[in-house]
């Protein structure tokens, strides 16, 4: 776990992040409490390597950390959390099952959020129920956000209350310079959400 860290706490001081070695309150246990609150089974996760703090100055924040998932064998995982400012009905962008192609899909509210769309067909979603609130995730995912999500590799990622949440493939952990990309590229994709739509389907 040290040598892992070490790199992540060199990146958090050079960039004026946050660095924790486990989960901590202000860091993760923020996302718990809201995953929680949400009915997810917090409790499966065992967070490490904990970055938080902005993206840039006066940016988004965010949380970022790596844990294993109880009952799985494929070791650590990097789980992105960036932090909007209002809470939004739950979407996701997901592999289509025929072609591979990005696909808006608001039937993930069973999901945990820490499920790594991109790589991993959720077994929540076979048989899951209608979206909550229809016609979001139509809306929300325009050609604009489909284009970031495809210029930035950011295929999986998914909408969770107030987090903006990208999982990396189970057994990758990511290391600075992915991370500081991954993070970046979230931050594009925030912006590149449709204000209205946001406005209208806000939860708080």
């Amino acid at each position: 776990m040290a040598k892992q860290g070490q790199p992540r706490a060199r990146l958090a001081q050079e960039r004026g992040w946050r660095y924790a070695r486990r989960g901590s309150r202000p860091g993760f246990g923020v996302v718990e409490a809201r995953w929680r609150a949400a009915g997810a089974e917090v409790d499966e996760l065992d967070p490490a390597d904990e970055l938080t703090g902005a993206i840039a100055p006066g940016g988004r924040p965010f949380t970022l950390f790596d844990t294993t998932v109880l009952g799985s064998s494929a070791g650590y995982r990097t789980v992105s959390v960036l932090h909007l400012p209002v809470a939004l009905p739950p979407v996701a962008v997901v592999p289509d099952p025929d072609n591979g192609e990005p696909l808006a899909e608001g039937r993930v509210g069973p999901v945990p959020p820490w499920a790594a769309l991109a790589f991993q067909h959720p077994p929540e979603l076979d048989g899951a129920p209608p979206a909550s609130h229809p016609g979001f995730a139509e809306a929300l995912v325009t050609g604009e956000v489909l284009d970031v999500t495809r210029r930035f590799g950011l295929l999986g990622w998914r909408i969770a209350g107030k987090d903006l949440v990208w999982v990396s493939r189970p057994g990758d952990r990511l290391v600075p310079e992915r991370v500081v990309a991954v993070l970046q590229a979230l931050a594009a994709l925030a912006a590149a959400l449709p204000a209205p739509v946001v406005h209208r389907y806000r939860l708080e």
